[in-house]
């Protein structure tokens, strides 16, 4: 039979080429295995599009179209607080740059199909006139301890204000990947980068999800702009080359398609991520964790491990005294 995480990639492949996913009949207790996975990979809303073809059981195709409503109902609504948001702060002569979710809606075949959560707003030097703006006219109570960002909560969205793109701290590299980011104007070539930054640190730290594959995959065929030659530059420079064309291999041959880079994968290297990315890290405390993950961070890092502990330490020590 089938597994889950098959039917789960079969139904993302489906969306992205328009076809109609070729799936053997199954039972209600099968469909809500994968229902699930798919609310615990944020892709409820883009794989209703090709659950809705399959012969489904009422009963879980209900609350599949339910939660996908839901999904695309609360991204309308974040981008009227961010629409409001970015009106306020251009009033006040403070420029605005979006990130992450809401700005890589815009390469998914309907905006709203892209699930988010925080909205995630860049604004570098005006960082604090615009955390004075937002007190004093969004009327907001701005938490600055989280590192890279100060945060608020503004008409029950969670709003995540930038003065840096990463975390300067840890690894120590980010300080120039930072730099070289600040230095670029906004593109799709910016926006390829910086997903790529971020895919790295969440999978070096944590896990990603199949979210994040998505993502990949519309970037990388969205941006007719892309500079790939930059992005292939600048990738090898930080040591994030393997996990890229990692990254393809799963995309390639789970989701049929990936970016114009032509990278080596080493054999099994794709089969372990991929479990990583379905099944989630290894359990256990933060410092096991650390531990575990260290075949990730030599995969996406080129810090040597002691500069990467070091770094985490100031980055904790930092965090503590803020």
């Amino acid at each position: 039979m089938v597994n889950e995480t098959d039917i789960a990639f079969a139904l993302l492949r489906s969306t992205i080429d328009g076809t109609v996913p070729e799936l053997e009949p199954m039972g209600a207790s099968q469909w809500w295995q994968v229902f699930r996975l798919m609310q615990r990979h944020h892709v409820v809303a883009i794989s209703y599009m090709a659950a809705a073809r399959c012969q489904m059981p009422r009963e879980v195709l209900m609350p599949w179209l339910s939660e996908s409503e839901k999904a695309t109902d609360w991204h309308r609504y974040q981008l009227t607080v961010q629409q409001d948001i970015v009106d306020i702060m251009q009033r006040n002569g403070i420029p605005c740059m979006v990130l992450k979710g809401t700005h890589t809606a815009q390469y998914y075949p309907k905006s709203e199909l892209r699930e988010f959560g925080d909205l995630d707003l860049y604004f570098g030097d005006r960082h604090a006139e615009a955390d004075e703006v937002a007190r004093r006219e969004l009327k907001v109570t701005v938490d600055e301890t989280p590192h890279h960002h100060t945060r608020y909560s503004y008409r029950g969205v969670m709003v995540e204000s930038h003065y840096e793109f990463f975390n300067r701290y840890y690894p120590g590299s980010n300080r120039h990947y930072n730099s070289m980011l600040a230095s670029m104007e906004p593109s799709p070539t910016f926006d390829v980068l910086h997903f790529l930054r971020h895919a790295v640190i969440h999978f070096a730290a944590q896990s990603l999800n199949l979210r994040d594959l998505c993502d990949w995959v519309f970037l990388a065929n969205g941006g007719k702009e892309v500079d790939w030659n930059r992005v292939e530059k600048e990738i090898k420079r930080f040591g994030m080359n393997t996990f890229v064309a990692t990254l393809d291999r799963i995309t390639r041959s789970r989701l049929g398609t990936g970016s114009p880079l032509q990278g080596d994968c080493p054999d099994g290297l794709a089969t372990q991520m991929e479990n990583d990315i379905i099944y989630g890290g290894l359990p256990g405390g933060a410092l096991r964790q650390y531990f575990n993950n260290r075949w990730k961070r030599h995969l996406v890092f080129n810090d040597n491990e002691i500069s990467l502990l070091t770094h985490k330490v100031i980055s904790h020590l930092s965090h503590k005294t803020q």
